[in-house]
């Protein structure tokens, strides 16, 4: 398989990093603009990196790994070169029209994968109007980096501050939790915060459901229940404005992409 990678940024780096466990990347080749971290990243998959794109003929499809804000900058150095390359975007915000629009492109599926990729425990999502043929080939593929499910554009918007965004919350929340206690240095109760989330992680692949495993570990008139009734007052509005605040920044972001 030969796959054209534009960018070498840490999705990206996740990306190939769980599929080369499963996947022979050599005919993979990779393109930033300097050229440093492609060659860094293609030095560790095993990858090949390339300097100039002229040199690309063909690939089976095209991974579209910058920043939303540099797609027109991205365009105007692929030239007319890929107009009939199947494009595969990890871009967020921006809708797959507009991608289609601005790439000059006819193909495109939109996936929007998270950081545990790289541990084959992530979650890809994955929607396409212009190239639904193919989404079940590309879900089969990136299902080998945890789960990867098949949805609307739509969908796929409102669930990335839930897939996407959602560990960085966990990283934020196990952050604050370590320090909200003072025994032990900063360092040692990181330890803890950590063994602590991998072992619940590790619970969650039980049958139970979270409800009947907040019960496990609770216990009327106890200690956690009354930590967890004092959270449940500020929990759910706090998150919600939250995600709220997050949305807001996506309709920005895509009003500003589109002027």
């Amino acid at each position: 398989m030969r796959v054209l990678v534009l960018g070498a940024g840490k999705m990206v780096d996740a990306i190939l990093t769980g599929l080369r466990k499963t996947e022979n990347l050599s005919e993979w080749m990779i393109y930033s603009p300097s050229g440093t971290s492609a060659s860094r990243l293609a030095g560790k998959v095993g990858a090949r990196a390339v300097t100039e794109l002229t040199a690309v003929k063909n690939p089976d499809w095209v991974l579209v790994g910058c920043k939303p804000q540099q797609l027109r900058e991205l365009r105007g150095t692929l030239g007319d070169g890929f107009g009939e390359s199947l494009f595969v975007s990890i871009l967020a915000a921006l809708p797959e029209a507009d991608q289609l629009r601005i790439l000059g492109a006819k193909d495109l599926i939109r996936v929007m994968p998270n950081l545990p990729v790289q541990f084959n425990e992530g979650i890809v999502l994955l929607s396409s109007a212009s190239s639904k043929g193919r989404l079940s080939s590309f879900q089969t593929l990136f299902s080998k980096l945890g789960q990867a499910l098949v949805v609307e554009e739509a969908a796929l918007d409102e669930l990335t501050l839930l897939t996407g965004s959602g560990p960085a919350f966990f990283y934020e929340f196990a952050q604050t939790l370590g320090n909200s206690f003072s025994a032990l240095a900063v360092e040692e109760r990181e330890k803890l915060v950590r063994q602590v989330l991998k072992g619940s992680a590790r619970s969650l692949a039980g049958k139970e459901s979270l409800e009947e495993m907040i019960g496990a570990v609770t216990s009327k008139g106890g200690v956690t229940i009354a930590v967890l009734e004092h959270l449940r007052t500020q929990l759910p509005k706090l998150m919600g404005d939250g995600i709220e605040a997050g949305r807001e920044r996506a309709r920005e972001l895509r009003a500003l992409l589109r002027n």
